[in-house]
């Protein structure tokens, strides 16, 4: 068994060998086989070359992505097709737009005799690409407004504005391709999204152009500089003395009530100032609904820095004495 064994290990490792040197064999035989065929002359293959445009990137900006190759059909030598095909040290062919936005395409013809002298020693025999296309724009600068808005921006509760919003510059300049700029128009709107703002605002927002014209147009400053006041309206209360004027002698309120308690908000600025205030409850019979005989509550000498004003009760019943 052992005999079997030891016979059957050396014929694998005969084959393994054998294997091996017919891989070698082969691999060199087609390595001989492609260098010789490289070393011919008169091939004929069609390559996709690299091409790059020439012009003036201060006056002129593409908006649409420029052709990068151009598929032509050469004849020469296999070391220099196999070059060019595989694009091993091939130096694009430079094409030189003297005015580009005046039309947005290239004839072949009207390149093919440049093309075919960077070609050399391969020969050109057809350019397959008809013509280039491309699409470009004049660049120009534009001064644009800035518009703010302020439709999304939530104050905290019971804040307020303390004055208007300003922002600093209020034009800002536009410069890139001349139909992008059109596009946005005379004006840039400049969002304020902030929530519960309960300080004041003093801060450089950044100007988002919308993602389609980032490419194509740059705008100069890039913030806008904002700034407002905030002011928080404080909860408080205070009774108010009843005043009551043009009774006759016959007419009293269905009740006692000497005062009313005034619930409110108050400016925070302005806490000293409402220490300081007269305000006067005042109750005019003349002012009487005569239908329910029921008269209304004024207040008299409230200020506008006083909001969310309450007063309880507000309205009064009148009662007739008989004579």
């Amino acid at each position: 068994m052992k005999r079997f064994q030891k016979y059957f290990g050396k014929l694998k490792k005969n084959k393994t060998s054998d294997i091996k040197v017919v891989v070698l064999c082969v691999i060199a035989a087609t390595t001989f086989w492609v260098l010789n065929a490289l070393n011919k002359d008169n091939y004929v293959t069609v390559v996709d070359f690299p091409i790059a445009f020439q012009y003036n990137s201060e006056e002129y900006m593409a908006i649409e992505e420029l052709p990068s190759e151009i598929r032509i059909e050469i004849n020469g030598n296999g070391w220099d097709l196999f070059r060019k095909y595989f694009n091993f040290n091939v130096t694009p062919f430079n094409i030189e737009l003297t005015n580009p936005d005046e039309r947005n395409y290239l004839l072949s013809s009207e390149y093919r005799r440049n093309l075919a002298e960077i070609l050399e020693p391969t020969s050109l025999v057809a350019v397959l690409t008809d013509s280039l296309k491309f699409d470009f724009d004049r660049i120009v600068e534009q001064e644009t407004e800035i518009v703010l808005d302020t439709g999304k921006m939530v104050l905290a509760p019971h804040h307020q504005l303390a004055g208007d919003i300003t922002w600093d510059p209020v034009n800002v300049v536009l410069k890139g391709a001349e139909s992008k700029v059109k596009e946005l128009g005379g004006e840039l709107i400049l969002t304020l999204d902030e929530e519960e703002v309960e300080d004041d605002f003093d801060q450089y927002v950044p100007i988002l152009l919308p993602e389609k014209y980032t490419s194509f147009v740059s705008v100069e400053p890039k913030t806008v500089h904002v700034k407002f006041q905030v002011v928080a309206f404080l909860e408080g209360n205070k009774r108010l003395k009843l005043n009551k004027v043009n009774f006759p002698d016959n007419v009293h309120l269905d009740n006692d009530l000497n005062s009313v308690l005034m619930s409110y908000r108050v400016d925070e600025r302005e806490v000293q100032s409402l220490k300081e205030l007269e305000i006067e409850a005042v109750i005019d019979y003349r002012q009487r609904n005569r239908d329910d005989s029921t008269v209304m509550l004024e207040v008299k000498g409230m200020p506008s820095y006083i909001k969310s004003v309450a007063i309880e009760p507000n309205i009064f019943k009148l009662i007739y004495e008989q004579p």
